[in-house]
């Protein structure tokens, strides 16, 4: 029995972000299309969650079949394994989040597990060797989670070229509606989903003229210490999560990606949204590096790495979280996960912050939050990371 975890932040206790989470605009161009294994690929979800149902199903999971996921995830890698009926069982990790292989082999002991998702964390390439080789021994069909990696190379190859499928997710990485990704590195060409309807088509490209407009935020970040009072005096109820499917809707799961989100991929300069994301993931590191209470989940930034977002660990009571979020920057951090016995994805379902570096950022844009940050966490006086 899965039993998700309550949500502990409301959105409604804070300012709106004064910027965006995800890219606007497009950055248009054809270059760098080899950095990715997922832009020429005809067959597109209309989610990532729907390109891992139908890579479960493929493996045999179902009823009968259990899945390994990673006790740290989001609630939409877990609901795809609800739908088929299957029994997730989610193995710990350790503080990088990489699998604890001694726990894997504990779980798939009893011969019933078909396969292993192993999710590339904010772009960075997650044990993949050692974890292809641990599936080959036990006879586990590898899927790696591409959501967080869309580009990026790990020992020469491309992310998603090595276990037997793999999922990305277009929307998180370009300023496109839709796009769940799955690719089969095997010989069964992936069926095609069905069409959305011409007037879901229509809608895309409306809300496309509609992008919400940012103002420029101030420079240099102003109360500074009015945003980290109000964080230090917020505090709710937690809000119950609701139980089994949510967010995966059934009657989705075979449906495909919007024409727009295709053209719009297919248009892009992914060379450029690569160097932009390296750029200000870099630029949080000089800011971040060093100041008290926090901590970088990666420090350094290898070559071959396509950030998703810059991962930030802060206090585990949310102080921090709370701070930014009231100062108007956007951010995630994964509440409403599956509950499990892994310290570390206890610890990180509220420590764990998720700072956008998304390459429709403007240097302004990028400046008032870096600046923003240092401002009000030195303001909150956290107490030194351990």
């Amino acid at each position: 029995m899965v039993e998700f975890q309550p949500i502990l932040a409301d959105a409604r206790d804070y300012p709106a972000p004064r910027v965006p989470m995800l890219p606007q605009r497009l950055a248009p161009g054809r270059n760098g299309r080899d950095l990715s294994a997922f832009l020429t690929l005809p067959a597109m979800f209309e989610r990532g969650a729907y390109a891992l149902a139908e890579a479960l199903r493929r493996c045999g999971v179902g009823p009968r079949g259990a899945v390994l996921l990673p006790a740290f995830h989001c609630r939409l890698m877990v609901e795809p394994a609800l739908f088929l009926h299957a029994e997730p069982r989610f193995y710990p990790m350790d503080a990088a989040l990489r699998p604890d292989f001694d726990a894997l082999a504990r779980l798939c002991a009893d011969g019933r597990v078909k396969a292993l998702v192993l999710v590339h964390y904010f772009g960075f390439p997650n044990a993949l060797g050692e974890t292809a080789r641990f599936c080959q021994e036990r006879g586990l069909t590898l899927i790696e989670d591409c959501a967080h990696a869309l580009y990026g190379r790990h020992e020469g190859r491309t992310l998603g070229t090595t276990g037997r499928y793999a999922t990305a997710s277009l929307w998180k990485f370009l300023p496109v509606p839709d796009g769940g990704v799955l690719r089969d590195n095997g010989a069964e060409p992936v069926r095609r989903a069905r069409h959305p309807s011409l007037k879901a088509e229509l809608r895309a490209v409306a809300n496309a003229l509609r992008t919400r407009a940012f103002p420029a935020p101030e420079t240099p970040p102003a109360h500074a210490g009015e945003s980290a009072a109000r964080a230090r005096a917020a505090s709710h109820a937690p809000i119950p999560a609701p139980q089994g499917l949510h967010e995966f809707q059934p009657a989705h799961a075979d449906l495909g990606a919007l024409r727009w989100s295709r053209v719009l991929a297919a248009v892009s300069d992914h060379a450029l949204v690569a160097e932009r994301r390296r750029a200000h993931y870099r630029r949080w590191l000089a800011a971040l590096t060093g100041m008290p209470g926090v901590r970088p989940l990666h420090p350094e930034l290898p070559q071959d790495v396509v950030p998703y977002a810059f991962p930030l660990l802060a206090d585990a009571a949310g102080l921090a979280f709370r701070c930014l979020r009231m100062a108007g920057i956007p951010m995630w951090r994964w509440e409403d996960m599956a509950a499990t016995d892994c310290p570390v994805a206890a610890r990180y379902r509220t420590a764990l912050l998720q700072l956008p570096c998304h390459q429709g950022l403007t240097d302004a844009q990028a400046d008032w939050m870096v600046n923003t940050a240092r401002a009000v966490l030195t303001e909150a006086r956290l107490e030194p990371m351990t």
